[in-house]
């Protein structure tokens, strides 16, 4: 038999990460001797990659820790509605108690389901029905779907009901059978909302099986007299009201269905093209239908449509869907729900709206989290409206990354959802258009027209159709010409306005309802222009240094813009999954790529090879996740919302936290250090410094995005500290860590904080930095060229800045992103590689992009002149081959890094030579030798950074000295050398002619 067990302990969802893998069923003291063994289900609607899930009991991550659990192999798919079973002494070895806790965690480690008993099982725990309902003890099905208690079957649905009604133009009622059986409608019997307006069915009326029967004005039956309260023959001639009720009775007089209505069906104000009908036939609600006669019925898809979605409130808010009625009638909204992507795994996670609610034309309803549906909105997710029915009344889907705002239409209900910046949740969406006023002339040149410049900051196009302009004066109007658009991120100057601007005047910009997008004013003449600064994504206006109609504004302290010094190609790293969905910083520190993850505070690191290619460093394919010191204890807590990481000269990793994503409504700026060496999976910070006091107010969200450690010796001599007024000495700071500097990037205004980070958690601000960008995400400073990268978003379109500090006044360039690089995508991180990783003038750049899954680690290159002296020795500079001896050079560089080997410009094979890697020696064996010329010879050893040469001598004495030898013999007996019979030859020929000439003279 099956008995509930009433000590269960109920696992709390909010706790939970929701997937559709859940535990399905628990053996912990099997009667047969067996081991424990854990069943797992995927109750969603997609086969699901289960590589790296595992099981503990109540100790949770401990077992992980202490190989007491087995990850599942990467690659194992569970399908859809399928179990697997992971036995115990094969997937783990702890063993389940007699009060004990089964916990499911996903690859992430996160937990995804749990459950807790506090006695064992006379049979298994298992879940009825499968996957989602409660657990009960019940008899094993291991490896199958559980048993579910049959019940006699039963319809649920009536056998006859009211099909259609239809009260205007003409009066009818049309019936349906949904039984399976012929019904006998004889003295079956119409009332509207009076029990003296009756019609009975007229005997013998037969129904067949899933048919309909109509009564209308020309059905014959029996109808009531009222003032004789007795039935004669006759039509059907009830009059059915604009508010009104039709019941039916059966033979017996028992009431078996009814439906009532408030006003006539109408659409698009036409009564004859709408009635009242079940949809789907027979078992829906009443809804508004076609008008169907004796058909099938076709509804009338309810107006109502998703209107506003927050998935991911700043302010630790709550999660909500909101719906408005677009239509002209009131619609029954009774028993409407909300399902994410996962509608089968969410069926009991969403609590209906209450019976007889209706949501009238153009009014709003929320659905809120932990009160109509108990799943939290992901970063790629849907929100899906069904009615009572399980019919799909609207959708929306997102992918890649929650919105920065709300998702919603604008205009309400009607128009596309766009990413809005402000909530206005149960209220009608502020249908406010991003188009700016961005520069404005008042004071041309002689004969020119002032003019006003209008901005797109988005990568839409918007159709600006009779907006208004404004000077101060309301009677001044100019209204742009119908058809007007402004193209993505483009500009629009208005040259031909119908008055004049002037001194100590004001422009204002109206949309087409007359509601007021932007106005500025200025005193005395534009001077040369008046401008929004720094450009369209700025907040405030000031004189602009030169006028830049149709193109971004420019000013005196904003730096002009230069291409991406280096290549526009962008390849992509992870193809497939191998990080999370919120991917945020980067850092390049000793020939490792280390990256986090905000939304789990999770960092991997990478070892990068000189040939480009990547590994995760052992231990780190799945990361490691970081938690605050308050957590060290709690195994829930959220954890830090890690958005910068970087590394110091002691291998020490910092991550930079804006909130606790415990509590994610509250600014919490944090740098934490992390020790990567310790053998866990999960590192609680050795140290923690709050700054938040030292930076300026911002919204939760809006805080800290990068650190970047620097050290001294790097900005020695560059930096100004604003305490002293003098250049900055880290003597100065006898307690600071590592003896280097913290830069902060601030998200809200784009400023860079530099920090001195003192070992008991205290710290001074040195100094601050404006990127001039607006806003910042990311930071790098390049040790080889001394100056400190800051990045934006897709807010920024990607732009960069550079700094170069300088004691005199620091230099600030800004820098566009490749032109491969897509602006609207979001990227969070940036790390450049250390300069001896360049080849053919580049060197590897990596970014970070927010929102994916895969595709978010991203590789690109920026020009390098880096250039590598390599020095090389040789045991020998000659090498007489008989002496047997090898000749083996010293590099001063890593062989990882060699590309090749050539001898007198020949490339070699490589097999002629021997590398020993950890001595970085080449060894050129006498075999080899021999077979070279005795002769001078030159090896170029080339590297992926550079290039050395080296000169040997070959000879061999031997071989010399033999044919020496056989040369004497063949003469047979003493001989003079060749060089010594020239030489007293030269001396007999002197003597001769010394004697000729004496002979003449004489003579």
């Amino acid at each position: 038999g099956i008995s509930i067990n009433n000590k269960i302990v109920k696992r709390n969802q909010n706790e939970l990460k929701k997937e559709s893998i859940r535990i399905n069923e628990i053996e912990s003291k099997d009667a047969n001797g067996g081991e424990d063994w854990i069943e797992i289900i995927n109750v969603g609607t997609n086969d699901i990659d289960i590589g790296g899930y595992f099981v503990s009991d109540e100790k949770g991550l401990e077992n992980l820790t202490n190989n007491e659990t087995t990850l599942i192999k990467e690659g194992t798919i569970l399908k859809s509605n399928e179990v697997l079973v992971l036995e115990g002494g094969i997937n783990f070895s702890f063993g389940l108690g007699k009060a004990d806790t089964a916990n499911l965690y996903n690859k992430n480690q996160e937990l995804i389901d749990t459950y807790t008993y506090t006695t064992q099982a006379s049979g298994t725990y298992s879940r009825v029905p499968d996957g989602l309902g409660d657990f009960i003890d019940q008899d094993s099905t291991k490896g199958e779907l559980n048993i579910v208690k049959e019940e006699p079957i039963t319809d649920t649905s009536k056998p006859l009901v009211i099909n259609e009604v239809n009260s205007q133009p003409d009066d009818w009622i049309e019936l349906y059978n949904n039984s399976d059986s012929e019904i006998d409608l004889s003295n079956y019997e119409i009332r509207d909302n009076s029990d003296d307006h009756r019609f009975k069915i007229k005997e013998g009326t037969k129904l067949a099986s899933k048919s309909f029967y109509v009564i209308d004005n020309n059905t014959i039956g029996q109808a009531y007299d009222d003032t004789t309260k007795t039935y004669i023959e006759g039509k059907y001639d009830i009059g059915l009201g604009g508010g009104d009720s039709i019941r039916l009775y059966n033979k017996k007089e028992e009431l078996i269905d009814e439906y009532s209505w408030t006003s006539h069906a109408s659409y698009d104000g036409d009564g004859a093209k709408a009635s009242y009908g079940r949809y789907p036939d027979g078992t829906g609600s009443f809804t508004l239908t076609k008008e169907t006669k004796n058909k099938a019925n076709e509804w009338y898809k309810p107006e109502v449509k998703i209107n506003e979605i927050e998935s991911d409130d700043p302010n630790g808010g709550i999660d909500y869907v909101e719906i408005i009625n677009i239509g002209t009638t009131p619609i029954d909204i009774s028993g409407w729900h909300i399902y994410d992507s996962d509608k089968l795994a969410r069926k009991n996670e969403v609590t209906p709206v209450a019976d007889n609610t209706l949501l009238n034309p153009n009014q709003i309803y929320v659905f809120e989290q932990n009160k109509d549906f108990s799943f939290g909105l992901g970063k790629s997710d849907e929100a899906n409206l069904y009615n009572k029915d399980e019919l799909l009344i609207d959708s929306y889907s997102w992918s890649g990354a929650h919105a920065n705002g709300v998702y919603a239409r604008i205009p309400n209900g009607t128009g596309e959802f766009v990413d809005y910046p402000t909530s206005s949740k149960g209220k009608l969406n502020k249908v406010t258009s991003p188009v700016v006023l961005n520069e404005i002339q008042s004071n041309p040149k002689e004969n020119e027209n002032d003019w006003v410049e209008l901005a797109n900051p988005t990568s839409e196009k918007i159709d600006i159709s009779n907006f208004i302009i404004k000077d101060n004066k309301d009677d001044n109007i100019y209204k742009v010409k119908d058809g007007t658009t402004i193209e993505p991120y483009g500009y629009l100057v208005i040259s031909d306005l119908s008055f004049g601007l002037g001194k100590d005047d004001s422009v204002r910009l109206y949309d087409n309802n007359s509601q007021l997008l932007a106005e500025t004013t200025w005193i005395g003449d534009t001077n040369p222009t008046w401008g929004l600064y720094p450009d369209f994504n700025g907040n405030t206006y000031q004189n602009t240094m030169v006028e830049t109609p149709g193109s971004a504004n420019k000013f005196k302290d904003i730096p002009e813009k230069i291409n991406w010094p280096g290549s526009n190609e962008i390849e992509i790293f992870d193809k497939e999954s191998l990080f999370l969905e919120d991917s945020s910083g980067l850092d390049f520190y000793n020939n490792q790529l280390y990256a986090v993850d905000n939304g789990t505070a999770t960092f991997w690191i990478l070892d990068v090879n000189k040939d480009g290619s990547m590994n995760f460093k052992e231990g780190f394919s799945k990361g490691k996740k970081v938690k605050f010191i308050k957590d060290k204890d709690n195994l829930t807590a959220k954890g830090p919302d890690a958005e910068g990481i970087t590394v110091d000269d002691n291998g020490f990793v910092y991550l930079a936290s804006e909130r606790d994503n415990s509590n994610k409504g509250v600014n919490y700026n944090t740098i934490l250090m992390v020790d990567p060496n310790k053998d866990s999976n999960e590192i609680v910070a050795s140290k923690e410094w709050d700054i938040t006091s030292s930076l300026p107010s911002v919204s939760a969200n809006m805080g800290i995005e990068s650190v970047e450690y620097v050290s001294y010796k790097d900005i020695e001599g560059s930096i100004i500290d604003k305490n002293t007024n003098e250049l900055f000495n880290i003597d100065n700071y006898k307690n600071s860590i590592n003896d280097g500097i913290f830069f902060v990037a601030l998200e809200d205004n784009g400023f860079v904080y530099a920090y001195v980070l003192n070992n008991d958690g205290t710290y001074t601000l040195i100094n601050e930095y404006d990127s001039k960008l607006g806003g910042a995400m990311a930071m790098d400073f390049d040790t080889y060229n001394k100056e400190l990268y800051v990045m934006s978003d897709n807010g920024y379109k990607n732009v960069g800045a550079t700094i170069k500090f300088n004691k005199e006044g620091n230099t600030i360039t800004h820098i566009l992103p490749p032109t491969k690089l897509n602006i609207e995508d979001n990227y969070e991180g940036f790390a450049i590689s250390d300069a001896s990783y360049t080849s053919n003038g580049n060197r590897p750049v990596y970014r970070f992009k927010d929102g994916v899954t895969s595709g978010s680690l991203s590789i690109g290159s920026i020009a390098c002149n880096y250039k590598k002296v390599y020095e090389i020795k040789g045991n020998t500079a000659e090498i007489d081959l008989n002496s047997k001896n090898d000749l083996v050079l010293t590099i001063n560089g890593d062989l990882k890094d060699l590309i090749n080997i050539l001898i007198d410009e020949k490339e070699l094979d490589k097999n002629s030579y021997v590398l020993d890697y950890s001595k970085s020696t080449i060894t050129f064996t006498n075999e080899y030798l021999n077979t070279l010329e005795t002769n001078e010879h030159i090896i170029k050893i080339n590297m992926v950074d550079g290039s050395v040469e080296y000169k040997f001598k070959l000879t061999n004495y031997k071989k010399e000295n033999t044919n020496s030898e056989s040369n004497k013999n063949g003469c047979g007996g003493n001989i003079i050398s060749m060089s010594i019979l020239i030489s007293i030859l030269s001396i007999l020929g002197i003597i001769i002619l010394i004697f000729i000439k004496k002979y003449k003279v004489n003579k």
